[in-house]
């Protein structure tokens, strides 16, 4: 009764009691206590989990899926007396000097297109390709093999070539690598004829001074040697005797256009002709294969009055 009579007193003069809770975790403060100490000790749990798997670590090192390196076993000590192998050569290099190849052991290959020491370098002569050579023609006609022909080269792989370019093929230089002067000294007379003429322009019919045709360049250059030719191309073809692209020499005849047409081999791949009608005398590249009806070598057999 007098609790209740207090009561109202309070509640009249406007004084309202809060409660008392029944529980410590009821209290004010209480909650956000708890949290930082639960924050605290999964701190702590997370560190010693950390410790322990850093020791675990320790003791059993890195996993055995590492690759691991190999390495040979050590060469026994040879016994007294005995000498130590050499590492062989490297491929690709002669033998160091002042030490001679082992007897039995074969010498090891040098790079394409290089000379190994003390071995006399091959015969080799130059050529001017013109268009339509090929490698595989190349070999056919100077009787060796397409890597023959790539290796004395430098071509290592390739089959590229390009027609104005300077051509290693086998076989000893002669007159055709010199560019003229001929395998005789009346070829030599033709040849220097035929040059004199460069420049004059093609006169149908014409032998000369002024103009010339085709045939009658020819005519008139082996004239100046002292040999007779006959006038026109298509006598012309019977004349000499018969010879081979690859043992052309300056001075011999090429027969064209289906037998209408006659060029001097000038050597290092080139003739000297008279083209057509409004061109002049000009010095060409040997034309393709495939383009020449005939190959004629003239010799002193056709002399005048011989």
């Amino acid at each position: 009764m007098f609790g209740q009579i207090r009561l109202d007193v309070w509640r009249a003069r406007g004084v309202h009691r809060a409660p008392r809770p029944h529980a410590w975790w009821q209290r004010p403060g209480t909650a956000a206590v708890a949290t930082t100490a639960l924050r605290t000790a999964a701190v702590a749990v997370l560190a010693m989990l950390a410790v322990v798997l850093g020791a675990v670590l320790a003791v059993h090192g890195p996993s055995s899926d590492a690759p691991t390196v190999l390495r040979p076993p050590a060469a026994p000590p040879a016994a007294p007396g005995t000498q130590q192998p050499q590492p062989s050569q490297t491929p690709g290099k002669p033998p160091t000097p002042g030490h001679p190849q082992k007897p039995g052991q074969p010498a090891k290959p040098g790079k394409p297109g290089t000379q190994q020491p003390g071995t006399p370098a091959p015969a080799t002569r130059s050529i001017v390709l013109v268009p339509g050579d090929t490698l595989w023609e190349l070999a056919a006609r100077h009787r060796t093999t397409v890597g023959e022909l790539q290796r004395l080269n430098g071509l290592g792989a390739s089959t590229l070539i390009r027609a104005g370019e300077t051509f290693r093929v086998p076989g000893a230089a002669g007159p055709e690598g010199s560019g003229g002067g001929g395998g005789s000294a009346g070829a030599a007379k033709a040849v220097a004829y035929a040059r004199a003429q460069l420049g004059k322009p093609y006169v149908w019919g014409g032998t000369g001074p002024r103009g010339y045709d085709c045939s009658g360049l020819v005519m008139r250059a082996w004239e100046a040697a002292g040999v007779h030719l006959p006038r026109t191309t298509w006598d012309q073809v019977r004349s000499g005797r018969a010879t081979t692209r690859s043992a052309l020499v300056p001075g011999d005849l090429l027969i064209t256009a289906k037998g209408g047409h006659v060029q001097m081999y000038a050597g290092g791949g080139t003739v000297i002709h008279a083209p057509r009608t409004g061109s002049d005398i000009t010095v060409a590249p040997l034309p393709p294969h495939s383009q020449v009806v005939a190959y004629r070598h003239i010799s002193a057999s056709e002399r005048s009055g011989g």
